[in-house]
């Protein structure tokens, strides 16, 4: 097993001393040496030797696109250059000459039998984030991490889950961001071998020895075996980078509308008379929701692919009528299959030989809930098939989706590395990473293969790079407290910055007992986010929001119905970061980079989109809090005024709102009227225009409108409008121009935040003049109304 608390050492490394263009050499041994850069900064580093590292286990990797060619130990991007010189060190330079990066001649990149690391220069305005998923301070100085996926609650004491913090988490993804200043760049290690990454000083580290170490500030990335593979981006902002990142691993497919809806789950959801007495309570509160889920206990006997006979005799029927009522069931699947003759899928997949070996060369077993169980080689490609087979047969019940867990992969307490793959000729730690990733790859063909030309919908617990791809991914195992709220919002924001955009953690916490002002609190913080489910455990209190007082109820209601209100905006930012890698859930300094300085370590405010940002009340205590506010102005929706930014303001707290802001010039697409369900109509909105009398300059946005379920939109089937409105002397002014109309007529309603006596409407030739109707319309709060004008169609 391994140490979590253990790390590599530079001192233990034979670092490379000379290089020639070609080639790194280090004491008796070479490396060759292949550089390749673009023309928007992305820059690639990778040395091969065939005796140290024989194969490439990589089941995913990055390719760049139109590369430009490398000159002797030079590789030229866009604004910057990356340099390795003749003995070995390394800079990356911008055209106007700063120090982006750097390491110290024969410092750059050592070896220690198959292990490698790369160590650069730390200077000490630099700031570190990324990491992917890590439960640790949003800011990443100071400590070194692993990238070992675990099952938390298995492979860590409990008291630092539940009220400390731990490393490594569910999800690898080896890449640090460095802040300096308003500058960022990337590094991504491409290797899926257990890594690890450290920031942190030597001194911190020999402090509780007594130990004065004087070793110079570095950064260190390695990894226990494989192809050293080196990815650094520069920005220079962070919105840039992350666009840039984001499109070299893949961006994230867009998903059904339904999946961004609220979901409702509990392990112990089994039967069909669960779920439908819980679609009875959500139509009975008129509380909206999309997703009903099904933990382990709707199998026979925990055994995948399966349905308990007593439970659910008829699931598909099941479904079927739920499916009516307008809910979409979603179980859970375990990649351990029970050993068990007689069980089929066990039948078959032990004739086919698809079980991953031990050294022994049988079946390797694991303890998880079925018992003793076997656990499917993915690395096989007749293993991926067979499961893919039985996955579409699963979900031709009527299954539209499924979240996948235990796949980090949990064995229980039988150590994995006795799990070998490839037919076990393979070390456990090549594959052990990415066994998530193959398993959302195999799963996800099943779901494409049982629905054509139908979104497929996976949450997974694990992954690693390029998992993203393939499914969403929610943060695992949490607990009810503010500790675990507070780190949610950190976390949430790095996986983003990471290429994980659809995430978020279980909503009131999985483990423990929730508390009512637990549960509001966490409603309130994360109704915005990418992903919104209410999870809990067997055994905890019941976490329903009706399970609490009338007036939760009413709270935790009032802030799912305005994430169902902001839908089409939700929905437009998934369609831009498929489109351009752009993150949905953003810290601060993502759309203010002449601000990043200032913003970029405020881990308890973000923004959603460009437009909207939230400041959640994050602890149990206190009545009051501070908020930054970006340069510009701010609409307060909690108070209905119109704010000045550049500046912290106090905010006071109130139960029944939240500190929401909607930042001068926002165009908002909303769904208009009464939200009571799970309604979606995209191509009837409500335009927010969020325009102070006094606002020069003009607004723009784009929104697109499809079915929300099919794939049809990538053949055509989107109607997609440009959006720009001004403020003139007669009042509002707004074009709309139709980019394409494959959807159909778009219906839309202007409203605005203050009286204006009429908006012009412009479409190509054509000009309305459009009246305030009276109709108030609220939001996160009851202290302002907006005024709603006549509606119009695009196409009229």
């Amino acid at each position: 097993m391994y140490q979590f608390n253990k790390h590599f050492h530079p001192v233990n490394f034979v670092f490379a001393n000379r290089c020639d263009g070609k080639t790194l050499a280090a004491a008796d041994d070479g490396f060759a040496l292949h550089i390749a850069s673009t023309s928007d900064d992305l820059y690639h580093i990778e040395m091969r030797n065939e005796r140290r590292w024989p194969r490439d286990v990589r089941c995913e990797t990055p390719v760049l696109s139109q590369q430009r060619p490398s000159e002797e130990r030079t590789a030229v991007g866009g604004r910057a250059a990356l340099t390795v010189s003749s003995d070995a060190g390394m800079k990356l330079t911008s055209d106007g000459g700063d120090i982006l990066l750097s390491a110290e001649p024969s410092q750059w990149f050592g070896v220690s039998g198959p292990a490698w690391l790369f160590q650069f220069h730390r200077t000490p305005d630099m700031r570190f984030f990324g990491l992917g998923e890590k439960h640790a301070p949003y800011e990443r100085s100071g400590r070194a991490f692993r990238f070992w996926n675990v099952d938390v609650w298995a492979d860590h004491p409990m008291i630092d889950v539940t009220h400390g913090d731990y490393d490594p988490d569910y999800i690898s993804v080896p890449y640090l961001i460095i802040q300096q200043g308003e500058t960022f760049i990337g590094l991504l290690m491409d290797n899926p071998w257990p890594g690890m990454i450290a920031t942190h000083q030597e001194k911190q580290a020999a402090q509780g020895l007594g130990i004065d170490l004087d070793y110079p500030p570095s950064i260190i990335m390695g990894a226990e075996n494989g192809i050293p593979s080196l990815y650094c981006i520069y920005g220079p902002t962070l919105s840039e980078l992350t666009r840039k990142f984001q499109r070299l691993i893949g961006t994230t497919p867009l998903p059904p509308l339904w999946a961004l809806g609220y979901h409702q789950s509990r392990w112990g959801y089994r039967s069909r008379e669960d779920l439908e007495a819980l679609a009875d309570r959500l139509e009975e509160h008129e509380f909206p929701a999309d997703g009903l889920w099904l933990d382990i206990d709707y199998m026979d006997g925990f055994r995948v692919f399966t349905f308990d006979p007593d439970s659910l005799p008829d699931p598909a029927g099941t479904v079927a009528d739920l499916k009516e009522r307008g809910f979409r069931i979603v179980p859970i699947l375990d990649p351990g299959v029970k050993r068990d003759p007689g069980y089929d899928v066990y039948d078959t997949g032990a004739s086919r030989r698809v079980f991953c070996q031990n050294p022994a060369g049988t079946d390797f077993m694991g303890i998880v809930w079925p018992g003793w169980t076997v656990f499917p080689d993915f690395t096989l490609a007749d293993t991926r098939k067979w499961w893919a087979g039985y996955a579409k047969r699963f979900f031709e019940t009527g299954f539209d989706g499924a979240w996948i867990d235990m796949n980090d992969p949990s064995t229980g307490p039988v150590d994995p590395m006795a799990m070998r793959f490839e037919n076990g000729e393979t070390d456990h730690a090549a594959f052990h990473n990415q066994y998530a990733l193959l398993m959302a790859r195999a799963t996800r063909k099943g779901l494409e293969d049982a629905h054509p030309n139908q979104r497929p919908f996976l949450l997974s617990r694990s992954g690693c790079t390029g998992s993203q791809k393939y499914a969403a991914h929610w943060t695992g195992d949490n607990f009810s407290n503010y500790h675990h709220l507070r780190r949610s919002i950190g976390k949430s924001l790095n996986l983003a910055m990471s290429g994980f955009p659809f995430n978020g953690p279980d909503v009131g916490g999985f483990g423990g007992h929730c508390t009512e002002n637990l549960l509001i609190d966490w409603a309130k913080a994360a109704c915005l986010f990418p992903f919104f489910r209410n999870h809990t455990m067997q055994g905890s209190r019941d976490q329903e929001p009706w399970a609490f007082s009338p007036r939760a109820l009413e709270i935790v209601r009032r802030f799912v119905r305005l994430r169902y209100r902001l839908l089409p905006y939700l929905y437009n930012l998934f369609i831009q970061q498929e489109e351009t890698g752009d993150a949905i859930l953003r810290p601060l300094c993502y759309d203010f980079p002449g601000e990043a300085a200032s913003l970029s370590e405020i881990d308890d405010q973000f923004m959603i989109g460009p437009w909207i940002m939230q400041a959640p009340f994050l602890d149990e205590e206190g009545d009051e809090r501070e908020v930054a506010l970006p340069k510009g102005r701010w609409f307060r929706a909690d108070a209905g005024e119109w704010i000045d930014g550049g500046r912290w303001i106090t905010v006071r707290r109130r139960v029944e709102t939240t500190p929401l802001f909607f930042r001068e010039g926002a165009l908002i697409p909303f769904q208009p009227g009464e939200i009571a369900d799970n309604r979606k109509e995209l191509n009837r909105i409500g335009l927010l225009c969020c325009i102070p009398p006094e606002y020069q300059g003009e607004s723009r946005c784009r929104y697109s409108a499809d079915d929300g379920l099919s794939l049809d939109y990538q053949k055509g089937g989107r109607t997609t409008l440009e959006l720009a409105v001004c403020l003139q002397k007669s009042g509002l002014h707004a074009t709309a121009r139709r980019v394409a109309g494959g959807y159909g007529a778009v219906e839309m309603t202007i409203y605005t935040l203050e009286r204006f006596p009429s908006v012009v409407m412009e479409d190509g030739d054509e000009k309305r003049v459009l009246h305030p109707v009276e109709e108030p319309v609220r939001l996160a709060g009851d202290r302002f109304t907006w005024h709603q004008f006549q509606s119009c169609r695009d196409d009229t």
